[in-house]
């Protein structure tokens, strides 16, 4: 949020615009692992590329005139229904996504976790995806897993064992 504690207005770039960049530039995107509590990690089937019809992680892009904590909660609240406190996240690390479609796009993802209580309840955006499943574990990870969401619910996993 801003100084006023609004959520700022968001810059768009028309199609073609944004077709251009796609061509020309690394896009900065944002990914959550958001473990509710008692149920797993959300997991959702996309619609839209990149990852079209594969299991994924909410996640979008970051807007000018944005900071972090604004991505992630319009992360939340436009891909899975969900609040959340950004100041509770835990950094995973970073995956550059390379796509054949969308021109070739390229992804700077940074990925951060964080625990949700049990009494979340998600809703998926039925314009990003078609379904949603929960995951507990490494081996409840479907084969049909985006690379990218694959590498942070790895580095997730791993981290709760330790």
């Amino acid at each position: 949020m801003n100084q006023s504690g609004k959520m700022p207005n968001l810059k768009w770039a028309p199609r073609d615009v944004f077709e251009k960049i796609l061509e020309f530039a690394v896009i900065p995107t944002f990914d959550l692992i958001l473990d509710i509590e008692e149920r797993g990690i959300i997991l959702l089937k996309r619609i839209i590329p990149p990852y079209q019809n594969l299991w994924a992680l909410p996640g979008l892009r970051m807007c000018k005139p944005e900071e972090i904590e604004d991505t992630l909660i319009r992360i939340a609240s436009d891909e899975i229904g969900l609040e959340i406190e950004p100041c509770k996240r835990f950094f995973l690390g970073q995956f550059i996504g390379k796509f054949q479609e969308e021109f070739g796009r390229q992804d700077l993802s940074t990925g951060f976790a964080i625990s949700l209580g049990k009494e979340s309840k998600p809703i998926y955006n039925p314009k990003h995806f078609k379904s949603l499943r929960f995951v507990n574990n490494i081996n409840e990870i479907p084969t049909n897993t985006g690379e990218m969401y694959r590498f942070y619910l790895k580095k997730h996993f791993h981290i709760k064992r330790a």
